[in-house]
């Protein structure tokens, strides 16, 4: 068992704290003898900020679990291709953070229907058929991490999303999950704000999932009245982003950030503030995690844990 150096990013001692895509395929590489039995990675680029080594290798240390989790700089899809054909077998699975989530639920041989609704998937995961045969199924657990955010206003707030309206600022990549989240908790009508026409892009998604579906550009009229009525408001943009429409979000129930850089954003400060119950982007961060971890071991991280060891590091 590698013990996890105090003070460092979660990366084992002897591991770099970013690997190449070669250096991660190569048997004979020299980070591999400081590595467990057992090997997880998350793919990105820029990846150097990920947070996921710290949590993942936290919960494995915690649950005496004969694994290691490390960083690949892997974004494009011939990259995601070659460790997909190529890991050895001691590779259980994969985060996917951008650019590479479309290209992942792509190359994977199998998806979850979730994955296949959303567009794409964080999540990469080795499994083999009734037969041994070897192969990859994507999933996408950011829709678990938007629900742990739901569901923790829900219990601290008593918010009722059942039948409820709800708000999404922004129509990238982490509003379709939320999409998805969102109808998994009964809420009835989804309006989306966004600087134009793209987002009609999420239309056929909301009305998929049998909810209502409406837009609005964020400097019109009818955005506070939309927020007004709506038992959350989620935003999925730069803080930055959303500081004009801070004023209009905080008439919702509720609002959930999934920003974490800065932490907390100025949106989450004012919802403070003000009294109006909100959850944010480590919560949504630890929560995709702990069902990736669950995908990876087959086992269920310590209740908390991954929570509070992003709140540790912010």
């Amino acid at each position: 068992m590698n013990e996890i150096p105090a003070g460092q990013d979660g990366i084992p001692a002897g591991i770099p704290s970013v690997l190449s895509v070669d250096e991660f395929l190569d048997p004979q590489a020299t980070w591999r003898g400081s590595a467990a039995a057992n090997i997880c990675a998350v793919l990105g680029r820029p990846i150097e900020h990920s947070l996921s080594p710290l949590l993942h290798n936290t919960c494995y240390q915690a649950a005496g679990l004969d694994f290691t989790y490390v960083r690949v700089e892997a974004g494009e899809g011939a990259e995601i291709r070659r460790l997909l054909e190529n890991s050895s077998p001691d590779v259980r699975g994969f985060s996917v953070t951008m650019p590479g989530k479309t290209a992942a639920l792509e190359l994977a041989d199998q998806a979850t229907e979730r994955a296949l609704a959303i567009g794409s998937a964080n999540t990469l995961v080795a499994q083999r058929d009734a037969q041994g045969n070897a192969f990859w199924l994507a999933d996408n657990t950011d829709v678990d991490g938007v629900t742990s955010c739901l569901e923790d206003l829900q219990a601290a707030g008593r918010i009722e999303f059942s039948g409820a309206r709800a708000v999404i600022v922004g129509n990238g990549g982490t509003a379709r999950p939320a999409v998805a989240a969102l109808a998994a908790m009964g809420v009835s009508a989804v309006t989306v704000l966004a600087r134009s026409e793209r987002a009609l892009n999420l239309q056929e998604l909301v009305t998929e999932f049998d909810m209502e579906f409406s837009w609005a550009r964020f400097d019109q009229q009818p955005v506070e009245e939309f927020c007004a009525q709506a038992a959350v408001a989620i935003s999925t943009i730069p803080a930055s982003a959303t500081e004009p429409l801070t004023e209009a979000l905080l008439r919702a129930q509720s609002v959930i950030d999934v920003i974490y850089d800065p932490y907390p954003t100025p949106l989450l400060t004012a919802a403070s503030a003000r009294g109006v119950p909100h959850s944010d982007g480590l919560r949504m961060l630890a929560g995709q995690a702990e069902r990736q971890f669950e995908l990876f071991t087959g086992r269920q991280p310590a209740p908390g844990l991954l929570w509070k060891t992003a709140l540790s590091r912010r």
